[in-house]
């Protein structure tokens, strides 16, 4: 597999017309219109809330891969995906027994589908790796187009039978701050909590950051929420303040469990340690990182930092911006999940 970027379509459509490869490429919505109409249909399309690539984080180009076509089964998923359970299932069996296969999944980003998808997946052993990202459009929440080739598709996954090693990494720039609170009243399937505490959401989480209610909103990039799962922290971001004291979420957050507050961590550290945690010296890496991760590395100036770790662990990377990551069998925020392989 080989990272590709162009910095303008016309350069993206004579190399990938041209090749006899397949590929998947992540840009801007309008970008990802444009590309529909020209581009041979083994070319999977996702729009993007940034893109990354061997020199780093970019916004507004295209970036991606080029991998064999006989490598990869692409299955379009329904936005009913239980509608797609049998062409999922029937990939699934043609790649369950090889340790180095993985399932790529890019979401389409705003209608809140992603824990359903997710959901239909119980016939996949656990352990079978999947990465997926949902598409994005630079935060104006408007559309988050996903094709193969000119078919418009609701989302898409990629079951890969790679050969080569595969490892699979979620990295958390976060750590619990020691506080914690009861959800006593949520609706999961609209991602909103109404009550932490049994208090309205917004007073309580304040309160327990001890911030002001009116200031609040302010803290979720550093104090995002973490839900305890298998004794591994997963992040839950809240989007926004309602009317009504509630909060919405980006992710489902159950009614009678426990949340964390998160504190942060140092990235630099942190992304030392994951490219510590391969196994082996990775030939190319795909990174999916959340775009509120993207936001705060752009707003302490951590990107050049995170770049020259990523890059300098492997020249052979991409990836892009992504609205929430799929890792395994759950929707998470805030992250960033990385795929090598050897």
């Amino acid at each position: 597999m080989k990272s590709v970027y162009f910095k303008d379509i016309r350069t993206a459509l004579d190399a990938v017309n041209r090749s006899n490869a397949a590929f998947v490429l992540f840009c801007a919505p309008s970008a990802v219109h444009e590309l529909s109409q020209q581009v041979k249909q083994s070319t999977v399309l996702c729009s993007a809330a940034g893109e990354y690539c061997s020199l780093g984080y970019q916004n507004g180009i295209i970036s991606g891969f080029e991998y064999d076509p006989q490598m990869a089964e692409i299955v379009p998923i329904d936005p009913v995906p239980a509608l797609s359970i049998k062409d999922m299932k029937q990939a699934y069996q043609k790649v369950k027994n090889n340790p180095n296969a993985f399932l790529l999944l890019l979401c389409e980003g705003l209608s809140k589908i992603e824990e359903k998808i997710m959901t239909s997946l119980y016939f996949m052993d656990k352990d079978f790796k999947v990465i997926g990202g949902s598409a994005g459009d630079d935060l104006s929440f408007t559309e988050t187009p996903v094709y193969i080739g000119s078919e418009k598709v609701h989302s898409v996954g990629l079951f890969f039978d790679c050969k080569r090693r595969t490892y699979l990494a979620r990295e958390n720039i976060y750590r619990p701050s020691g506080k914690e609170m009861l959800v006593t009243d949520a609706d999961p399937m609209n991602r909103i909590v109404r009550s932490f505490n049994g208090g309205p959401a917004s007073t309580q989480y304040a309160k327990n950051l001890g911030v002001s209610e009116r200031d609040l909103n302010n803290h979720f990039m550093n104090h995002p929420l973490g839900i305890e799962y298998d004794s591994e922290i997963y992040i839950a971001s809240p989007q926004k303040i309602n009317g009504n004291q509630s909060l919405s979420f980006y992710c489902q957050i159950m009614p009678n469990s426990f949340v964390k507050i998160l504190e942060p961590l140092s990235p630099e550290e942190v992304i030392k340690e994951t490219l510590k945690g391969i196994p082996f010296k990775p030939q190319f890496l795909l990174a999916i990182n959340c775009i509120l991760r993207c936001l705060k590395f752009q707003q302490e100036g951590l990107w050049p930092v995170i770049d020259q770790n990523l890059t300098g662990a492997c020249q052979n990377t991409t990836g892009f911006i992504s609205y929430g990551e799929q890792f395994y069998q759950r929707h998470v925020n805030q992250t960033m999940i990385l795929l090598a392989i050897e």
